[in-house]
């Protein structure tokens, strides 16, 4: 099982290139077809001009140029390739791009900058297409991903829906993963026999892929859970982590809320995640 069908948002932000780059590499290797989607109404970062409606066309036509640029920079690479400018204010944007990223095998995102004039309309992004696209997600840190391919994975594994489809969705890229750690947090002083259960039996399905996989068991302590996935994340030497987005339409703003929320805006390496 391959990817065969990718998405990759690209814009003019610094971690931009290093996105491309890494969906070049994954498109080659799995020898699939690339789409590289922009948004018009993404300001361009360096323009400075009063007139709104002029910064409008001028971001359009931005955006047209960067779709260009994208295809032909495949096309060098002998990727098959093509691109998409998404119009429309944020709200229309964002719904159009999720509706738009449901006929692929994987969407490549970037994580919002809090210092980016863009921020909230990529935070808005973000949150619908992984609400309502229906596909996973490998999210790249606006400070840049420096080990593209990974080579050491973490699963963060609770055993609900959520993980079990990020860690089905992510079996093309774990299979090819030196290592990968499957995490069972414990918090407090809760029993966590039933997870334990389901992360031995994960054990042996992921062996049947070709995935090699451990688990390492770690408590909360005085700690919430975001940190310690962090703190392992550090202490292991993890360059991605694979988990489930969480959230639901009816309360979308708590997409962003807890473990996603934290692990998303603290971002240090790739992260994919299926909702």
């Amino acid at each position: 099982m391959n990817y065969k069908d990718i998405l990759v948002y690209i814009d003019d932000g610094d971690s931009n290139a290093e996105r491309v780059k890494a969906a070049l590499l994954l498109a080659k290797f799995h020898d699939a077809h690339l789409t590289g989607v922009t948004l018009a109404s993404v300001r361009p970062r360096h323009l400075k001009i009063a007139d709104n409606k002029a910064e409008i066309r001028i971001s359009q036509v931005e955006a047209e140029k960067r779709a260009e640029s994208f295809v032909e920079l495949a096309e060098e690479q002998g990727i098959s390739a093509d691109s998409r400018v998404i119009t429309g204010d944020m709200g229309e944007a964002a719904q159009k791009f999720a509706q738009f990223c449901r006929n692929f095998d994987l969407l490549m995102l970037r994580q919002a900058n809090p210092q980016s004039r863009n921020f909230s309309l990529i935070k808005e992004v973000t949150q619908e297409v992984l609400l309502y696209s229906g596909r996973p997600i490998f999210f790249m840190p606006y400070i840049g991903a420096h080990r593209i391919p990974c080579k050491k994975a973490m699963i963060a594994w609770d055993g609900t829906a959520p993980a079990t489809r990020a860690v089905h969705d992510a079996l093309p890229m774990l299979r090819q993963l030196e290592e990968v750690i499957i995490l069972v947090v414990q918090e407090g002083k809760q029993k966590t026999e039933k997870g334990q259960l389901l992360a031995k039996n994960l054990i042996k399905h992921l062996a049947r892929h070709g995935v090699n996989a451990q688990v390492k068991r770690v408590t909360t302590g005085s700690f919430d859970v975001p940190t310690v996935l962090l703190n392992q994340i550090a202490e292991s030497d993890i360059d991605l982590l694979v988990m489930g987005g969480y959230g639901t339409p009816k309360l979308k703003q708590k997409i962003f809320g807890g473990v996603t929320r934290t692990l998303l805006s603290s971002m240090l390496i790739p992260v994919f995640m299926s909702h």
